[in-house]
């Protein structure tokens, strides 16, 4: 449960989460896990990053419904859907430091590449609709971490800002749905979690509103970089107090 200083500091990654995820279409657990990892358990900060995307979806819906196209994203979007069960069982049965530490690694190397400005033109095939649509699921259901894929197919589709926006986060809430009746039903959400989530769910909310605005003003390069200094500043901090522990 959070309170105090740990109440603060998880507050304002939900916010700088959601405000990312509101921006871009994705990435609310890459800005906020790094933060959230040195307060709160692996499989808590899985469990509330899916919660937190879940709610901040259905806001950019309310802002972005009109450029969804479900004929150009059906596959993507169904092929998200089979490995949440998956997923859940995986992070039931792994270790909390084998989470925490694959986190941290995956965020890093998101981050370099991003800088790196990497590109995949072959995600326009049917084929990597379905790959795309099942990895991110799966690794989203799993670490938290795996939006940055559907970001990449999304980017490589040349869709509109908004047609983007919104088709990620169709995909995100029927995945999320999915994933949290499965939480639920294992165990995962204990009453200390729920506590968590509604005390935490006005700041997505207002993060959500923000990015929304944001990104129809901003400069997506500049804030893009903005962004990976503050993911990679926060997975390298994690991932040395790891290295500390195993010493």
């Amino acid at each position: 449960m959070l309170t105090g200083w740990e109440l603060v500091i998880g507050l304002a990654a939900l916010l700088l989460g959601s405000f990312v995820f509101s921006a871009v279409g994705f990435g609310m657990a890459l800005a906020m896990a790094p933060i959230l990892l040195l307060i709160l358990e692996p499989r808590q900060v899985v469990v509330l990053a899916n919660t937190m995307i879940v709610l901040a979806t259905v806001m950019i819906l309310l802002q972005t419904w009109r450029h969804y196209s479900w004929s150009q994203s059906w596959l993507f979007v169904v092929a998200g859907l089979p490995p949440v069960a998956l997923g859940v069982f995986l992070l039931n049965v792994a270790a909390p430091t084998v989470l925490r530490t694959a986190i941290a690694a995956l965020i890093l190397v998101i981050a370099v590449a991003n800088l790196c400005n990497v590109r995949i033109p072959q995600a326009r095939t049917r084929w990597a609709a379905v790959g795309f649509g099942f990895t991110t699921t799966l690794l989203t259901t799993t670490l938290s971490i795996g939006g940055f894929l559907a970001g990449i197919y999304a980017i490589e589709q040349d869709w509109s800002r908004e047609q983007m926006r919104a088709t990620l986060a169709v995909y995100f809430l029927l995945a999320g749905v999915l994933g949290l009746a499965l939480y639920a039903a294992t165990g995962l959400i204990p009453r200390e979690m729920a506590y968590d989530i509604g005390v935490g769910a006005p700041a997505v909310v207002v993060g959500a509103l923000a990015g929304g605005w944001l990104s129809r003003r901003m400069s997506l390069e500049v804030f893009r970089y903005a962004v990976l200094f503050v993911i990679i500043g926060g997975c390298l901090a994690l991932l040395a107090r790891e290295a500390l522990r195993l010493l």
